[in-house]
């Protein structure tokens, strides 16, 4: 699996995990939690979550506090380690 097609099942796992939709690939520029997307903090461990379903991985609190997990960029970032390629 190449890292755009991670992203993409990142994505997908984000917004089928939390009812959303994103609209554009702007909206990836900024943190999950910006206003502009409007996540809680919440919502972010419910992806965290998820995506150790999604994936079969487990993240450590040292992958969480390494980068941080509120773009979407550092999270492909923390899945791509973990996932056996």
């Amino acid at each position: 699996m190449d890292r755009e097609l991670m992203k993409q099942r990142v994505i997908a796992v984000i917004q089928t995990s939390l009812g959303i939709e994103f609209v554009k690939d702007t909206d990836f520029k900024y943190s999950l939690l910006d206003p502009r997307i409007g996540l809680q903090p919440r919502d972010l461990l419910v992806v965290f979550f998820e995506l150790e379903k999604a994936f079969r991985i487990k993240f450590t609190e040292a992958d969480i506090l390494k980068r941080r997990f509120d773009e979407l960029d550092n999270i492909v970032e923390a899945v791509w380690e973990k996932v056996d390629k």
